[in-house]
């Protein structure tokens, strides 16, 4: 995969090894089947990724035909799909583990070579992932933060570059939970990733999408001609601290996005009074992630608020679903548009040591800092667009 910002450290993703490093794993040597090959007929173009082979599995050599792939059988059957027809089959671990437990999480790591192997040559159109480990496996590249729960992750259709990544739980989770309502939700998973229409995802090509402006002058009739055209637009800052009462608060930068276009642009000169200017007018309906920090800094700057706030994507996402950590714009941004992590070489310059109220934004180059915060507007406004249609609006 190459990095959006070829010319940038903000996102540079580095190359997916496509070795296996079967040594450093061993799990081959105690495995009656070991290097498991994936297995079916994939003819709706779904590949299944499961945790690992069970002892059934080692015995027969082929996937999903213990307790576990009897219950995903069964489900598939209850919606009219035969798992070996209409899917390909593997594991996030092509060997079994002892006990069928993973041992050591970069076990995982060293097998992925494989499932990324199995990808590029079935060219999926869906990727069903059961369960955190293949959830893992399969989002690593692309999501450098920590998966986290898996729960916040289930019944998500995301759009990742050539085919959807459809995440839900694993078989043998849901045997030992014996709820209802998850054997529900897994069906409505399965029925969803399996009745996906669209072929192939489309991602933004974020280097096409943020202009960014280092002239103060360009930067405000950019501005000025934002705010005449009118619409929804989506307003970022980029500050060093996060509560603008304290002495040296200060904004750095600042990215405002509408339908046609996104421009990021440093906090000086003229900008600052053409933004003021576009903060106050009626004609725009703005945008933000957790809109009550733009506004406080806005009174801070500017000794008034923003006129005419639209959306919040931060409330719409908790309105939308409930669950823990689903609401910044990183995530929402990855699953309902497909951006991978974009502020994994800049993040640690963004937060507060715990001597200091201030950041270290001082320390990121600029084109860095501005590209950040442009992804960051055009991701919020995608993401609002999306939000306000799922609400019916």
């Amino acid at each position: 995969m190459q990095g959006f910002f070829a010319s940038s450290t903000v996102q540079q993703e580095k190359p997916v090894g496509l070795v296996p490093r079967c040594g450093a794993c061993g799990l081959l040597k105690g495995c009656q089947s070991p290097k498991m090959k994936p297995y079916g007929k994939g003819r709706q173009g779904v590949l299944v990724v499961g945790e690992a082979p069970g002892k059934t599995e080692d015995e027969e050599g082929r996937p999903f035909i213990g307790k576990a792939g009897e219950f995903l059988r069964d489900t598939l059957d209850d919606l009219g799909i035969d798992l070996d027809r209409d899917a390909l089959t593997t594991n996030a671990l092509i060997c079994r583990p002892p006990g069928n437990k993973i041992q050591d999480p970069r076990q995982i790591d060293y097998c992925r070579p494989n499932l990324i192997n199995t990808i590029n040559e079935f060219k999926p159109r869906v990727i069903v992932t059961l369960g955190g480990s293949a959830l893992h496996s399969v989002l690593a590249p692309y999501w450098k933060d920590d998966i986290g729960p898996l729960e916040r992750w289930t019944g998500w259709t995301i759009p990742l570059e050539q085919h959807w990544v459809c995440p839900t739980y694993h078989p043998s989770y849901l045997l030992r939970m014996k709820n209802p309502l998850l054997d529900k939700l897994f069906k409505k998973h399965l029925e969803r990733a399996f009745n996906i229409e669209d072929d192939t995802p489309a991602r933004p090509d974020l280097s096409k999408e943020v202009e960014i402006i280092y002239d103060d002058r360009e930067a405000a009739e950019a501005i000025l001609e934002m705010g005449r055209a009118g619409g929804f637009v989506a307003v970022d800052y980029e500050t060093n601290c996060l509560k603008p009462e304290w002495p040296r608060a200060q904004i750095y930068s600042c990215a405002l996005s509408n339908k046609h276009q996104t421009i990021s642009y440093p906090w000086v000169g003229s900008a600052i009074g053409a933004t003021g200017g576009f903060l106050q007018s009626d004609r725009t309906r703005k945008i933000a992630s957790n809109i009550k920090m733009e506004e406080r800094w806005t009174l801070k700057n500017f000794g008034w608020g923003v006129t005419n706030w639209n959306w919040d994507t931060m409330l719409a996402a908790h309105c939308l679903d409930n669950r823990e950590g689903i609401t910044s714009i990183k995530f929402q941004a990855f699953v309902k548009l497909g951006i991978p992590t974009y502020n994994a070489n800049i993040e640690p310059y963004l937060f507060s040591s715990k001597n200091s109220p201030y950041n270290r934004i001082q320390e990121i180059e600029m084109k860095d800092l501005l590209l950040y915060g442009g992804v960051d507007a055009f991701a919020e406004r995608e993401v609002a667009i999306l939000q306000m249609k799922e609400m019916g609006l």
